[in-house]
Order: structure tokens, then sequence, then C-alpha cells
């Protein structure tokens, strides 16, 4: 049975659990008692905030999204805060709205079995069921519809960014090939392990405003706040959702004024913030090292084999073939390739443990060394049968050079940060918006 949570592993949980919070219609909410003097102040929970393209964001909207923000962030619960924070939490609110709106115009629903389910999910990451989360945002003030709007504007926008976005997206391989060579190029240099905090300026008449919230959030960092719980409350950027974490950065690849910052912090510090092109960063040097580039021949791969006879009837062939194919194209994971080989009569699947890229034959480690995990290839006519090859793990060595996978995949979640980020400005400079508080 799971034990009572107290106000400070409640706390814990939402700083790892939560993300940002949105509501998008009028709805009745009952706040508990420590809130409901703040928000008579500003008036009636009923009273319109905001209105975005005729839509409203009421003061029961904003309150719940202060309190997410405060509790899972760990900012002290004062009016100054709260008054600190109104105008960042009415901003990502419009924002929300913005992106629900742009779903419904694009025909892109979001049914409310996939709202339950990624809300089930969100409880099951946390061990919890659905009910006992919906209890611990009770006890920690946090209004149940503020979770499921959030929830509803993260899948929406993310059907958005498939489907309009994506496709606008493209990593060529020359640019995957100049990556790995500046890699090479910069062996022995430093490089950051970084997380940040971004809050864009998109007004000029913003920038204070902007520098103030800023100025706030590295205050509370420095008093123990929480930096990934900020991020993840705060941030503007792709990376909010995992804490603003950016991975491993070398030396030159972000912009100047950022890199000098990093350049001059030590592990485990953060950082001021910095105005960068777009808006302001708060950046966190989690640890550095200097950049190694091994032999990509030490990387270590576990391959799945998926393996048909070839039929009596060689008519067959080519149906065999493009049954493979399609298949090969739509398994993801050697899991569901295993599950998969009862599609087919008489297919096997093999796994072979890890093995050095280096000790596999040259023929084969060269058609899986680009291929990512999960991935298969295409189908292969052997003296065997039909043959599809998977990558069922990748073990990359301290220091080695990474696979051009790893790398494509780097640099299309940067471009489809910064498209997705421009998308939704476009979309706020379009927009009709009335702020009344």
């Amino acid at each position: 049975m799971m034990q009572p949570l107290t106000r400070r592993t409640m706390n814990s949980f939402l700083r790892k659990a939560l993300l940002g919070a949105t509501a998008f219609a009028l709805v009745a909410v009952t706040v508990p008692a420590g809130q409901v003097a703040w928000a008579q102040q500003a008036g009636q929970l009923g009273r319109i905030a905001a209105i975005v393209n005729e839509a409203p964001i009421t003061q029961a909207d904003v309150e719940g999204r202060l309190q997410l923000a405060i509790v899972s962030s760990g900012l002290p619960d004062t009016p100054e805060t709260r008054q600190r924070l109104l105008p960042q939490v009415i901003r990502i609110l419009t924002d929300e709205a913005l992106q629900i709106q742009e779903a419904r115009d694009r025909k892109l629903s979001v049914t409310e079995d996939e709202l339950n389910k990624s809300l089930e999910e969100m409880a099951e990451r946390n061990r919890m069921t659905l009910q006992q989360l919906q209890g611990a945002l009770g006890q920690a003030g946090v209004p149940w519809f503020t979770m499921r709007q959030q929830m509803l504007a993260q899948i929406a926008w993310g059907k958005v960014v498939q489907r309009v976005v994506r496709q606008q997206v493209n990593i060529p391989d020359s640019e995957v090939s100049a990556y790995i060579e500046r890699i090479r190029a910069n062996a022995g240099k430093p490089e950051y392990q970084v997380a940040e905090i971004f809050l864009a300026v998109d007004n000029p008449a913003n920038e204070q405003e902007v520098r103030n919230l800023a100025d706030r959030l590295v205050d509370q960092i420095g008093k123990g706040a929480n930096f990934a719980a900020v991020a993840q409350q705060f941030s503007q950027s792709a990376g909010a959702a995992t804490g603003g974490d950016l991975g491993w950065i070398q030396q030159g690849q972000l912009e100047d004024s950022l890199d000098r910052a990093l350049q001059q912090l030590h592990s485990g510090q953060f950082s001021m913030p910095i105005r960068g092109a777009g808006g302001y960063h708060i950046l966190w040097l989690r640890d550095q090292r200097a950049v190694a580039a091994g032999d990509p021949k030490n990387i270590q791969v576990s391959l799945g084999q998926f393996v048909v006879p070839a039929p009596a009837d060689p008519n067959q062939q080519g149906a065999l073939l493009e049954a493979v194919k399609k298949l090969g194209d739509e398994v993801k994971g050697c899991d569901a390739l295993q599950q998969a080989a009862s599609s087919i009569p008489g297919a096997q699947v093999f796994t072979q443990p890890l093995s050095r890229l280096g000790d596999i034959p040259e023929q084969i480690a060269t058609l899986v060394a680009g291929l990512g995990v999960g991935n298969a290839t295409q189908p292969l006519v052997t003296d065997k049968g039909t043959m599809l090859l998977m990558v069922c793990d990748r073990v990359v060595p301290e220091g080695s050079l990474p696979p051009p996978d790893q790398v494509r995949s780097a640099l299309f979640q940067e471009r489809m940060d910064l498209q997705q980020r421009r998308y939704l400005r476009d979309l706020r400079r379009q927009a009709t918006i009335e702020t009344r508080l």
C-alpha cells in the first residue's frame, strides 16, 4: 500500500513529474484557503484574466497555473512571488491557448482516451494510480483541471508539430558528416554538459519584464530552488520538458555570448541571465570533459536478425520481399520484431549479444553503423532466405565519435526546437490578445 504523501515528498514528486499547465475554457474550481485570500484581492475566480482570439483565460486558470509553478519549482509562496510570476504565467497560458486553437483549426483533435492514457502513463511513471495522482495534486493545492488542460495542450501541440513543423526539417548527410568532423577536429578541447532556462523576448517592450523574471529565477535557484523544476515550469525551449537538458555542448557550438559564459563557469555552477539573440538564457554547467575522438569500431551493437526461408515457389519471392519490407518499415524495436514474426509463415528472429563493430563482418557493420536503435535495414536476400537486420541496442564508449544516427537525431531535435518556437511566435503575432490583469 502506498504510504501517505507528506508535503515535502509530495512537492518533490511534483517537481519531478509535472510540466507546464494551461487552460482553455471557463471552469469552476475550488482552491485551498491559503490561495483564496490572494485570489479575492485580484477579483473573483471567474473573472476574465485575458482573452486570446475571443477565448477566455479566467482568474481560476491563472491561480491553478501559479500554484503548480510555485509547488513544483520550490519558489516561496508569497504575494510578492505570485505578483512577479503573474506576467510569465499569463504568457504561458496564452501560448498554450494558441497551441490548442491551432490544433483545432487544423482539424487535429485530442480524444478523451488519448488524454486519459497520457495522464495514466504519467501516474505510472511515478508509481501512482490516476486517482493517487489527482489526490497528490489536490493536497498541493493544484486543481485537477490544470493538469488535464496542460496535458491537452501538450498533446495538441505535439500533433501540430508532427503535422507541420516536422515536414519542414531535414538534416542532410553533409551536415551530419560536418558535425562529426568538427568533433574530430576539436579533440582535446572542452565540452560541457549543460541545462538551460530560456525566456524569449519577442517584443522589445517586454525586455525589462523578461529580464526581471530571469533575475528572480536566478535568485531563487541560488536559494535552493530546483533548476530542472524551474526550467520545466518557465523555460520556453523544447528541452523544458526534460528540465532544460541540452546534453553535451562543444566549445563554439552556442552563440558567442553563451559560449563565453560557459567557459567562465565551473561544474555545478549556474550563470546570471545572459542576453542572447532571442531572449535571456540561464545556463547550468552540470559537468565538463575534454572531447576525445575514439575509434568508431569500438562501438558495440546488439543485432536482431529476422529471417524468412526462401519460398518453395520462386514466383512468390517478389511478394515475400514486399511483405518483409513492409514489416521492416512499420516495426520499431526488437521486441516488436519478435512479435511480428508470427505474421509471416516460417519467420524466425535471432538476437545476437553486444559485439564490437570492428568484430562484425565489414559488409554487415557498414549496413548497421548508421542505423538507429530499433530500426531495420532494407530486406537482404541471402542463401538462408530473406533477412532483416535491426539494431536492438548500442553502447558508445566514453569519448568515441557518436554514430551518424545519433548526430542526426541531435541536429533534428535542435532544428525542430527552433522551428516550433518560430511557429509559435508567428501565431502570437497574428493573434488578438487582450490582458486584463
